[in-house]
């Protein structure tokens, strides 16, 4: 908008009765660029950002924006030019909740009545605006299940999108089918997560038109009001709210960045003569209705390290990598399942010549996993120990009966977190699945809240959190004296 009315529409003169006047099926009307109809139609002088966003004919546009710098404003505009010059069309204004998708809906309804048109709705929804010539702009909250009745938009802005959940981005995908419309996201950043963290990150390999607006962009902002906003409020939100940075959120479990520290191109190698000492941990998280029943299979290796001057002793250095990782399709039959669980456990086997393999599958045991349990120990696996979790939400870890050990989540979480920090968990880029968990692990917040699955994430917490119990020096601590039961240390 403009820097000395904010309200241009108000000083506007009416258009002409021609102008006005559209009748359904009416034919296509030619209107000028949109940059220069606002202008002159508007009374709307768009900056140069604005007005190259305005002109954007792509199918798929995304715009990265400072707060407060007119972007529903220009929303509006589109929306409105495109209802104007294309009769009976339908145009959808989607918002987190209704009321942010009616602030768009009210600006085009207030430039609307500069127009001449009659303010009105098109009698089946309370949020929206139809014209004469029969084209409907309708303002829905990003709710799946309310937008799945709609068909035929020409066009759906997306505002705040980076609140909008997967789920809904879904939902509105097949709305564009029939009219092959086109789709706008405008939104600042939301940490690092969502379908917007996703779409801005890949649009310079995908169809996607990128447009980024910065708070020192706008000439509406001030230098010294930017200011006082950084002072006052801080670096991360002015970063975020501001300067367009998507810094990982409050919630987000792991920032992109920690994530993508994880990964190495090769496995860990065990040290000269420390290969009996490796170990294969394979965390089981059992799926639900919904769920998929997830493995992940992490291996313990370890290196030696600097000679002590004092005590002339060498250390163990113990590292994790993620060796493989996999799930079962929903509704997988339950008999299935052990066998499945053997077969990875053996591509970790080593030779005849080799020393034997040590490990330990853990078994999320919540809910209905006894019978899992049961059938896993039924067919042992060779060299395997196997240990049932009853995932709590206590505060302590005890024993139960029959070998059973209540965990609580915090607990998993934290030992995870700990491990990831300590720079002791690696994952092998090229081990298979490698990707499932990585987006897992992008999308996780502890509170659940997620809108991707878990199971991945919850199998290798289980891994890491009994590796961690077996050897404390993945946590900086003393690992456990060798015992030697034959001989007596002097």
């Amino acid at each position: 908008m403009p820097t000395k009315c904010s309200r241009p529409w108000q000083k506007a003169s009416r258009p002409s009765a021609k102008q006005a006047q559209i009748s359904p099926g009416s034919p296509q009307v030619s209107l000028p660029l949109p940059s220069v109809w606002a202008r002159q139609a508007l009374n709307f002088h768009p900056d140069e950002k604005q007005a190259e966003i305005l002109d954007c004919a792509d199918r798929r546009v995304i715009v990265l924006s400072s707060r407060q710098v007119g972007k529903s404003t220009v929303a509006a505009i589109r929306a409105l030019y495109l209802a104007v010059s294309q009769p009976d069309t339908f145009i959808m204004l989607v918002g987190p909740v209704g009321a942010q998708a009616g602030e768009i809906l009210a600006k085009a309804r207030q430039f609307a009545a500069v127009l001449g048109f009659p303010l009105r709705g098109d009698g089946n929804n309370p949020r929206s605006l139809k014209l004469p010539n029969g084209s409907r702009l309708v303002a829905r909250p990003a709710v799946p299940e309310s937008l799945r009745s709609y068909s035929k938009a020409s066009l759906i802005i997306v505002d705040e999108a980076a609140w909008v959940s997967e789920n809904a981005f879904r939902a509105m995908s097949p709305i564009l089918a029939a009219a092959n419309g086109s789709l706008w996201a405008l939104s600042t950043p939301n940490g690092q997560n969502g379908r917007f963290y996703d779409l801005w990150h890949g649009a310079l390999n995908t169809n996607w038109t990128r447009f980024e607006i910065r708070a020192q962009d706008c000439p509406r902002l001030s230098p010294e009001f930017l200011a006082s906003e950084r002072s006052t409020y801080g670096e991360t939100f002015y970063g975020q709210e501001y300067d367009c940075q998507f810094l990982a959120g409050g919630l987000q479990f792991l920032s992109r960045s920690q994530i993508e520290a994880l990964l190495v191109p090769q496995a860990a190698v065990p040290g000269p003569c420390l290969a009996e000492k490796s170990e294969m941990y394979l965390g089981l998280d059992l799926g639900k209705r919904q769920d998929h029943t997830a493995l992940v299979a992490v291996e313990l290796t370890f290196q030696n390290g600097l000679k002590s001057a004092v005590t002339q002793g060498i250390p163990l250095l113990p590292t994790l990598t993620v060796r493989h990782v996999d799930r079962l399709a929903l509704d997988t039959e339950t008999l299935k399942i052990p066998r499945w669980v053997r077969d990875i456990a053996q591509r970790f086997a080593p030779s005849c010549y080799a020393p034997k393999q040590r490990g330990t599958v853990l078994v999320d045991a919540t809910g209905n996993g006894h019978t899992i349990i049961e059938l896993l120990r039924a067919d042992h696996i060779p060299n395997y120990r196997m240990k049932p979790i009853c995932i709590s939400g206590g505060q302590v870890s005890h024993q139960l009966k029959d070998g059973y050990t209540s965990v609580p989540r915090a607990d998993l979480l934290t030992s995870l977190k700990v491990a990831i920090e300590a720079q002791k968990l690696k994952l092998h880029a090229g081990a298979p699945g490698i990707d499932l968990l990585t987006r897992e692990l992008r999308q996780f917040q502890p509170a659940g809240d997620q809108s991707e699955h878990d199971d991945l994430v919850m199998a290798l917490a289980l891994a890491v959190w009994q590796a961690a119990k077996d050897h404390p020096g993945l946590f900086g601590l003393k690992e456990p004296a060798p015992a030697f039961p034959n001989f007596r240390l002097l």
